[in-house]
């Protein structure tokens, strides 16, 4: 996500920009995630807050819609020398990807993302370029992580990138999503399939952790 600063703390270098081309699908078992009115979280780092990820579902005639809002401001000496905003809104037709549209502004640079099923496609064009995915292909958004066995884009550039994923069983029915390589990152699931955290390494090596807000 946001790059690195100079003489700052730095924040996570890409908090939406995570891909998959292709996981074992015996690994993305579980159950459909609980679908609450939206989900919240603190961004944290090195115990302080820096910023909020939001994500409002609202179901309809067509299918469910999943807003993403990610606000962080990194301050030094009272002074916000860091701004990142996300907003990212997919749509989806039953369990296939229907459209996804996104725009972030890191410190006043724009980017912008566009996604529309196609009949046999996902049609894809962001910062990155143009790209033609396969139809089951899905931005990752981290709350429903049964979507991690799919052909996977970056819901900020459009970018598909590969990762390797470790998939654990934790006490109490949940699960864990690890992500190394390219990047290293980290989902926790409740047993029900809510999304209940994110870790992942800023710039600056430390660590940046998703709390339940």
């Amino acid at each position: 996500m946001p790059a690195a600063l100079p003489t700052s703390p730095a924040v996570p270098r890409r908090l939406a920009r995570r891909s998959l081309l292709a996981l074992p699908a015996a690994l993305a078992a579980g159950p459909a995630p609980a679908v609450p009115p939206e989900l919240r979280f603190r961004v944290m780092r090195e115990g302080s807050a820096i910023g909020t990820h939001r994500v409002v579902f609202a179901a309809g005639a067509a299918g469910l819609t999943a807003r993403t809002e990610v606000d962080i401001a990194v301050k030094l000496l009272g002074v916000t020398v860091f701004r990142f905003t996300h907003r990212f809104e997919e749509a989806w037709a039953g369990d296939r990807l229907a459209s996804a549209s996104a725009r972030l502004d890191r410190n006043g640079s724009l980017s912008e993302m566009q996604a529309v099923a196609a009949e046999d496609a996902i049609l894809v064009q962001g910062s990155a370029g143009r790209f033609r995915l396969p139809a089951e292909a899905a931005p990752l958004s981290w709350w429903d992580s049964r979507r991690l066995d799919r052909p996977l884009f970056a819901n900020d550039t459009g970018k598909p990138e590969m990762l390797r994923w470790i998939h654990t069983a934790l006490p109490g029915g949940g699960t864990l999503w690890r992500a190394t390589g390219e990047e290293e990152s980290e989902a926790t699931y409740a047993a029900d399939g809510t999304w209940t955290g994110w870790k992942t390494k800023a710039e600056d090596g430390s660590t940046v952790i998703y709390e339940p807000a």
